[in-house]
């Protein structure tokens, strides 16, 4: 006679993580959920794992479904790429404003120079006037 294959021994049980427990201590939440599943399991009420996709769902269709999806994403994408646009332009637009202020108050300093050498010149000549009395031969 043959002999039978011998089942291998399962492998042994992983040591408990943690503290062990005080004697008359709390009952750790494992614990708790083990006990609960079992009491479920006696009674027959055993709580199955469901995959929710492969359930079909009511009115999704998703060929369909999915290409509203689809053209939305596209949509939001271009209404990014306008915003990002727009802002490159803008962006744009500042620099090119800043370039213009500073080259204009340049100008403006410039003309207040001349102004005020000009102004200098007048008060120059009217004093000389007041100074020299006007001599008739």
């Amino acid at each position: 006679m043959a002999a039978m294959p011998r089942k291998p021994a399962p492998p042994p049980a992983k040591p408990r993580r943690g503290r062990p427990p005080k004697p008359g201590g709390r009952t750790p939440q494992v614990e708790v959920q083990r006990a609960y599943r079992a009491r479920l399991a006696a009674a027959g009420k055993v709580v199955r794992i469901v995959d929710a996709n492969a359930v079909p769902v009511a009115g999704f269709d998703p060929a369909k479904d999915g290409i509203f999806e689809r053209e939305m994403i596209a949509s939001l994408r271009e209404q990014l790429r306008i915003a990002l646009s727009k802002m490159e332009v803008r962006e744009e637009e500042v620099t090119r404003l800043r370039d213009r202020n500073a080259h204009l108050e340049s100008e403006l300093k410039l003309q207040e120079r001349h102004l005020t050498n000009a102004l200098k010149d007048k008060i120059a000549l009217e004093q000389k006037l007041a100074q020299k009395p006007a001599r008739r031969r």
